[in-house]
């Protein structure tokens, strides 16, 4: 997102230090640690919820949250969607990082960085370009972590057996 940003949009001369605290550090450490870690992870690791049902419920309750962003039928819908979907990949690294809060709260700072640095969108949405970009950083994060787990030989959490239900550990 820092290159394609860094391309399509300009360098915002200042950042005001309470959108980088607020924005980026406090928003992907304490979303995805009661999210991910706790609501999430603990339905996930603890009931028989398996990955769908688990993220459905944390997932509603995470983008319904990030609708203050905007007043627009339209770009509510975008909104929502977005951040739902948002909710699946961390939810999905966390998982696939052998239940690792540090990889999607590195990844969720990082968007959340690049698009305070570069976007001048003043909510989640965006515009085709922006989520073109956004969905290349979403490409490379997927595809790194196969990667990863098949040079290191370990099999995918999230399977066929685990998408819906699952046997308690």
């Amino acid at each position: 997102m820092f290159i394609g940003f860094g391309l399509i949009g300009g360098f915002k001369m200042h950042l005001e230090l309470r959108d980088f605290w607020f924005g980026g550090v406090f928003a992907a450490f304490f979303e995805e640690l009661y999210y991910r870690g706790f609501f999430f992870g603990q339905l996930f690791k603890k009931t028989k919820l398996g990955f769908f049902p688990a993220l459905i419920l944390s997932a509603l309750i995470f983008a319904s949250l990030h609708l203050y962003q905007s007043t627009d039928p339209g770009t509510l819908t975008g909104i929502f969607i977005t951040t739902f979907m948002g909710a699946g990949l961390f939810a999905w690294l966390y998982i696939e990082w052998d239940y690792n809060l540090w990889i999607p709260i590195g990844l969720h700072f990082f968007m959340n960085l690049s698009w305070e640095l570069f976007s001048t969108y003043d909510n989640a949405f965006g515009d085709l370009n922006a989520n073109l970009i956004r969905g290349l950083t979403i490409v490379f994060a997927i595809v790194g972590t196969l990667i990863y787990k098949r040079r290191h030989k370990q099999p995918l959490i999230i399977n066929k057996s685990t998408l819906f239900t699952q046997h308690c550990n």
